[in-house]
C-alpha cells in the first residue's frame, strides 16, 4: 500500500505506519498531487496533521498550481484549511480567502464584514486562469470562483 492509497482509504494507522517507516511524505501521482494535497481535498483532517508532522510540504502544488490550501478552501474544509493558512505564501492565502468568502482575519471576521470585494474574487480568479492557461491548463480555477460567487448570491 502506497501513501496514496491510504489516503484515499482515509486510514490513519497504515499512513503513519508508511511514514514512520521512512516513506517520503512529498511524492507526486500521476495528475501531480501529493497526499497532502489529496487529503486536504478529501477533508482528511486527521491525515492532514499526519502528514504535516512527518515532513509533508504544503506548500508544493499540483499540476494546476493549487496547493493544499487551495483544495481544501475550494471544497470547504474550513477546519483543514486553517491548519495550513499560516504554512501558505500571502497569494495562497489571498486565494483561500476568496474562496472560503471571508475577510482578513481569516479566523474570526465573518464572511458579511468581509473588505474584499466580488470584484477582487474575480480579479484572483482572472489571473489564476490566465497563468494556468500560458503553462498549459484549463480554467477550473477561474470556474470554480464563478461557482462559488453565483452560490454566494443565492438566498
Amino acid at each position: 500500500m502506497s501513501l496514496f492509497d491510504a489516503v484515499k482509504a482515509g486510514d490513519l494507522e497504515r499512513l503513519e505506519a508508511l511514514l514512520a517507516g521512512g516513506a517520503d511524505p512529498n511524492p507526486f501521482d500521476a495528475e501531480g498531487r501529493t497526499p497532502l494535497v489529496l487529503a486536504a481535498e478529501q477533508g482528511e483532517e486527521a491525515l492532514v496533521r499526519g502528514l504535516l508532522a512527518h515532513g509533508a510540504d504544503p506548500s508544493l502544488p499540483d499540476r494546476m498550481g493549487e496547493t493544499a490550501l487551495t483544495k481544501a478552501a475550494a471544497h470547504g474544509h474550513g477546519r483543514i484549511a486553517s491548519l495550513l493558512y499560516p504554512l501558505a505564501s500571502r497569494d495562497e492565502q489571498d486565494m483561500a480567502r476568496a474562496l472560503l468568502q471571508v475577510g482578513t482575519d481569516f479566523f474570526t471576521q465573518p464572511r458579511a464584514q468581509a473588505p474584499e470585494s466580488e470584484g477582487l474574487r474575480h480579479k484572483l480568479a482572472t489571473a489564476g486562469a490566465y497563468v494556468t492557461g500560458k503553462i498549459g491548463g484549463g480554467t477550473e480555477r477561474l470556474e470554480r470562483m464563478q461557482r462559488a460567487e453565483k452560490n454566494a448570491k443565492k438566498p
